[in-house]
């Protein structure tokens, strides 16, 4: 009889004691104790929210700082294997990055010589480049003007009217702008390059420190296997990349070569340097010979001709070449790139476009190696 009252209770939905008396209090106390779990959630969500904003504040108040360092850091783990090497071979890890690193300097120096004249011609020629696009695009003008007039019309709705201000700019003020605009770019180069320095330097000594500082023998076997992922993704990704985005850039100069461009290796230089930039890279390059033909040559077709047999070697080159050569080693997917693009430009702008898809690498390297270490072995 007892057991026929508990089974009743149980289907009732009511807690029963061994004798099969009702126990008064439960439910309430098993709702209680969903109730606690879910505020325990909701908590640490929010405590987890709270940190993921205090890092983005972090990132973009010290990013003057931070950007150098990563950059420094990212380039040093491709270079790092190289070093390793030249230290096997008796070359002190000390001297070879000072002679890696003059080598870097002394390349740069090279490329910003060589491109600082066509750059400087071209910025000569602003004001004669502004007449001939408006000359070619005058028949675009009335069209333009409507749509502008329309959308000054809707942002004067219930605005009060004001007479215009006049705006003047002294040349000391472009002076102190021009100051202002390069150095913090000097500051930054100077940090990059003692930060690269110190960190291929002493990587070994850095990596074997944080290998230590993890108590368990299995949490430094799996920081082991992370640090070696990453630099191995990494190297992958950019040795690669760097290839291929030599071979668009050879590409590019002899397209622009060919078809009578002016300064076709500067064309070059930046069809290759932008390649590192999925998506908008080739996109600004487009637009960058666009407006090059149409101001280089005496009609718009004609002037159009280059961006589109740009958009042809770049499209052979990003659906075909790069998945077939990098999809084989490091595989991206194109919305969590994109979605790193837009998350990094927002923190560390332009720069930070750069570096997205390196600290995506990291990242997914990172992930799969600590998913990788939770994972059971099965047996067999």
């Amino acid at each position: 009889m007892n057991i026929q009252r508990g089974v009743i209770g149980e289907a009732a939905g009511q807690a029963t004691d061994q004798m099969g008396h009702p126990v008064r209090g439960g439910l309430r106390g098993a709702r209680s104790g969903q109730a606690d779990l879910l505020w325990l959630r909701l908590s640490q969500l929010a405590a987890i929210t709270l940190a993921a904003l205090a890092l983005a504040g972090v990132l973009v108040v010290a990013r003057a700082v931070l950007i150098p360092i990563v950059a420094a850091v990212i380039i040093g783990s491709v270079i790092g294997p190289f070093i390793e090497a030249l230290a096997r071979r008796g070359i002190p890890s000390p001297v070879a990055a000072v002679l890696i690193v003059i080598a870097m300097v002394a390349a740069f120096y090279g490329a910003t010589t060589v491109l600082a004249g066509p750059l400087a011609s071209w910025i000569e020629r602003a004001p004669e480049i502004g007449e001939i696009l408006r000359e070619r695009f005058a028949t675009l003008r009335p069209a333009v003007q409507r749509m502008l007039s329309f959308v000054e019309a809707l942002e004067s709705i219930g605005r009060a009217t004001e007479p215009p201000v006049a705006v003047t700019i002294s040349d000391s003020r472009m002076l102190e702008s021009a100051i202002g605009m390069v150095t913090p770019a000097l500051g930054a180069l100077i940090l990059f390059v003692g930060s690269l320095l110190f960190f291929l330097a002493g990587r070994i000594q850095i990596k074997r420190k944080v290998v230590q500082a993890i108590g368990p023998r299995a949490g430094r076997l799996t920081a082991l296997k992370v640090f070696r992922e990453i630099e191995t993704r990494l190297g992958t990704y950019l040795v690669t990349a760097t290839f291929i985005n030599v071979g668009l850039g050879v590409a590019t100069g002899l397209l622009t070569w060919s078809l009578g461009l002016p300064t076709p290796i500067m064309w070059a230089v930046l069809a290759a340097v932008l390649n590192y930039i999925p998506y908008v890279g080739p996109a600004a390059m487009t637009l960058v010979l666009a407006m090059v033909g149409i101001v280089s040559f005496p009609n718009l077709v004609e002037g159009l001709l280059p961006a589109a047999l740009f958009v042809v070697i770049t499209s052979i080159e990003g659906q075909f070449l790069t998945p077939l050569i990098v999809g084989r080693r490091v595989a991206l997917n194109p919305f969590a790139v994109f979605l790193s693009m837009a998350l990094w430009t927002w923190l560390w702008g332009p720069v930070g476009t750069f570096l997205s898809v390196p600290l995506l690498i990291a990242a997914m390297a990172l992930v799969d190696a600590l998913l990788a270490a939770r994972r059971p072995q099965l047996p067999g």
